[in-house]
């Protein structure tokens, strides 16, 4: 399938690609990916754009000693690659599939000119990139100036509401190592925060999935553990 086919009925993409020239609109290629597969690793250097039509990838950090660091899950509709891409610096970090994806990608000489004729999509770009460093920033400091306690109830509280359910108990398909990587601390260190809730019944877990009981009592206890 190519680029055309793919936002030819699709109102979220033809509304983001809506002023981009008919020069660059064949330039653009659909790459499909099986879960598990890099699409770009930390340290090399950048030559693509990329959107993503389908599925959700995993964006982290690796150190030296194997710790990773989960910056952020995307989705459809989200791009990367935009960072780097300018002045064709290596990778900040690595780009993984969690499920089968497919992404489109273009080329930097052609990315470089399609923001230099869509002046609209410059704007766009610039908007949504100030959005996220926003949200990195946000999420920096709390990383810095808060509990791992508030951390690890803020980010189960997101996760619920992210799925839109707020009643009775609710699954969480996340197990300790996806949580620990995603707050960047050790397993030990998530099992002693979890077993405190579960000792509150405010949660349950197992090995591959966390289960919140009282959603109440879970944004209690995040303003508890605010100031602490």
């Amino acid at each position: 399938m190519n680029f055309r086919k793919i936002i030819k009925n699709d109102e979220k993409f033809k509304n983001i690609f809506k002023n981009m020239p008919d020069s660059i609109i064949d330039h653009w290629q659909v790459k499909d990916y099986d879960k598990g597969e890099i699409i770009c690793r930390q340290g090399e250097v950048s030559d693509y754009f990329y959107y993503i039509i389908s599925g959700y990838l995993s964006i982290y950090l690796m150190a030296e000693n194997g710790s990773k660091y989960v910056q952020s899950i995307y989705k459809r509709g989200n791009y990367f690659g935009e960072l780097e891409i300018f002045n064709q610096h290596p990778y900040v970090c690595t780009v993984e599939t969690i499920t089968e994806a497919r992404i489109i990608r273009l080329e930097r000489k052609h990315f470089m000119k399609w923001l230099k004729d869509d002046q609209d999509y410059l704007l766009y770009l610039t908007r949504t990139l100030c959005d996220s460093f926003y949200k990195l920033s946000r999420k920096a400091g709390e990383d810095l100036l808060y509990s791992l306690r508030y951390r690890v109830c803020n980010y189960l509280i997101y996760k619920v509401e992210s799925a839109k359910s707020s009643s009775g108990t609710v699954e969480l398909k996340i197990d300790k190592k996806q949580l620990s990587d995603q707050l960047a601390v050790t397993k030990r260190s998530i099992n002693r925060v979890l077993k405190k809730l579960k000792e509150k019944e405010i949660l349950d877990f197992s090995s591959q999935s966390i289960f919140i009981k009282d959603l109440k009592a879970l944004k209690q206890e995040e303003e508890l553990s605010r100031s602490k």
